[in-house]
């Protein structure tokens, strides 16, 4: 709900119905899949209910010596993901497997693909508006040994509260607020983004906790602490779950963090991926 073209009495509706809804109780937010390669009508439907209401759901799949790579993508497909970002660790379909590879120079710069904490952040921050991804996938094969554990914050739900606390919105709304640097070593050109944006009436948020390649406009700055803070310190509507063998969550790309972890010799974490360019929607 855009608060700045939107009656006071509409986003008070919109705003007191989802604040409402919210729950972090898992079993909710959880739906049983019995075959990811055909699933069932009844399945469908839970999935994409919890995700057009959370924007998050999570699934297991009881029969995972039998889920690879290729049923992870049918079941993705089921369910309304499509046109998949491409990088250099995906396969020809967009499917990445994110594991610790701090043993390879090349990856070792990027987070994801260590062990160490992964701050709050939006998938595909980087990107510009027509590249957006606008949801996401992980399933897990293998969990670490410890630590691993991740967490999740609604993006609608971050933008009520920032609404609740600030005046500032339209600093965070500007086309420019953030901006993205030219990066050679991967020919990626500069990139400008509002943290908040609506694209067909629904909300998208840009947005990273890392100071590192990022230039926040001054006059965004205040606003994006404020919004830092609120993240932060937001805990009743944090979710959280380690993700086990089997488990998978979906989401129209809340923002999320992931923690630490410590893999074993015979526990090497491995989760599967695909970022969308759309929308799960009924």
């Amino acid at each position: 709900m855009n608060i700045l073209s939107n009656t006071t009495e509409n986003y008070k509706r919109w705003k007191e119905k989802k604040l409402e809804s919210f729950t972090k109780n898992l079993d909710d937010l959880t739906v049983q899949i019995n075959s990811p390669n055909a699933i069932s009508k009844h399945e469908k439907f839970r999935v994409i209910n919890l995700l057009t209401n959370h924007n998050i759901v999570f699934f297991h799949i009881d029969k995972i010596v039998n889920t690879d790579k290729l049923s992870i993508k049918n079941f993705a497909d089921q369910i309304g993901l499509g046109n998949y970002e491409l990088d250099s660790q995906s396969d020809n379909d967009g499917l990445t497997e994110i594991k610790d590879t701090q043993d390879k120079d090349k990856l070792s710069e990027y987070v994801p693909y260590t062990n160490k904490e992964l701050n709050w952040h939006t998938d595909g921050y980087y990107t510009d508006q027509n590249n957006s991804v606008l949801a996401w996938m992980l399933f897990c094969k293998v969990a670490a040994e410890s630590g691993g554990t991740n967490k999740y914050l609604d993006h609608e739900i971050a933008y009520i509260l920032f609404n609740d606390k600030s005046d500032k919105l339209k600093d965070l709304m500007q086309y420019d607020a953030c901006c993205i640097p030219t990066n050679i070593l991967t020919n990626r050109k500069e990139v400008y983004n509002p943290v908040f944006m609506f694209r067909d009436e629904k909300l998208q948020m840009k947005f990273t906790m890392r100071e590192k390649n990022i230039i926040w406009n001054k006059k965004s700055v205040q606003a994006i602490n404020i919004l830092k803070s609120i993240i932060m310190e937001s805990s009743d509507y944090h979710i959280i779950k380690k993700l086990e063998p089997g488990n998978g969550v979906v989401t129209n790309n809340v923002i999320h963090m992931r923690t630490a972890f410590t893999n074993s010799k015979n526990k090497n974490r491995l989760l599967y991926r695909l970022r969308s360019k759309k929308r799960v929607t009924r």
